[in-house]
């Protein structure tokens, strides 16, 4: 079995990484190429791989995702047990854009990072309520006892009150984070929330 290549021979030290992602062209390919196998060696348990792809982070910071991990890994999870890992793969990409698309619908122009989280919650919770359905009806469509279809049941009715509790709960912060107008009127003042 072939020896893999030392991992710091593809580019210069993680410190140097800034100028070889700044120069752009091949140079930038080739650095973003050795993050990119550098975290995918750690995430797999190289020990060596992790101390690099972490020098590489804190040289770099803007390396660091700027989505949210844990909530990629939680509509991942979701789309893994509906979908079943590997099948349906269009169905599931399908499923991917329309989230990505929902998530940018909601957020709409300048969302404060509160708004952010809370239309991921949004999305995520939409997700699960869409997929407690769908088991749920599957199992009904098929032989379930009373108990199993009252448990299934009661599975997405949780699910839908998730999803009801985060939309209004955004809908609450952008009330109470809107926009304040005030108004003079010759003695009085009078704030309106936009």
């Amino acid at each position: 079995m072939a020896k893999k290549p030392a991992t710091r021979a593809l580019v210069p030290a993680p410190g140097d990484l800034a100028e070889e992602i700044a120069a752009g062209g091949e140079r930038k390919v080739t650095a973003v190429a050795w993050v990119l196998a550098v975290t995918e060696r750690a995430d797999q348990g190289d020990k060596e791989a992790l101390k690099l792809a972490l020098e590489a982070h804190q040289a770099v910071p803007r390396l660091w995702p700027k989505a949210g991990v844990l909530r990629d890994n939680a509509e991942r999870s979701i789309l893994d047990a509906l979908l079943r890992e590997g099948r349906q793969p269009f169905t599931r990409a399908t499923i991917e854009h329309q989230l990505d698309q929902m998530r940018a619908d909601l957020c709409g122009e300048n969302p404060t990072p509160l708004e952010r989280i809370l239309v991921d919650r949004v999305v995520l919770c939409w997700l699960d309520a869409m997929y407690a359905d769908t088991v749920r009806a599957q199992r009904l469509a098929g032989d379930c006892s009373f108990r199993q279809a009252e448990f299934f049941q009661r599975r997405a009715e949780a699910a839908q009150r998730q999803f009801l509790r985060a939309v209004t709960t955004l809908a609450t912060v952008r009330r109470l984070t809107g926009p304040v107008v005030q108004l003079n009127v010759a003695q009085k003042q009078i704030n309106l929330a936009g």
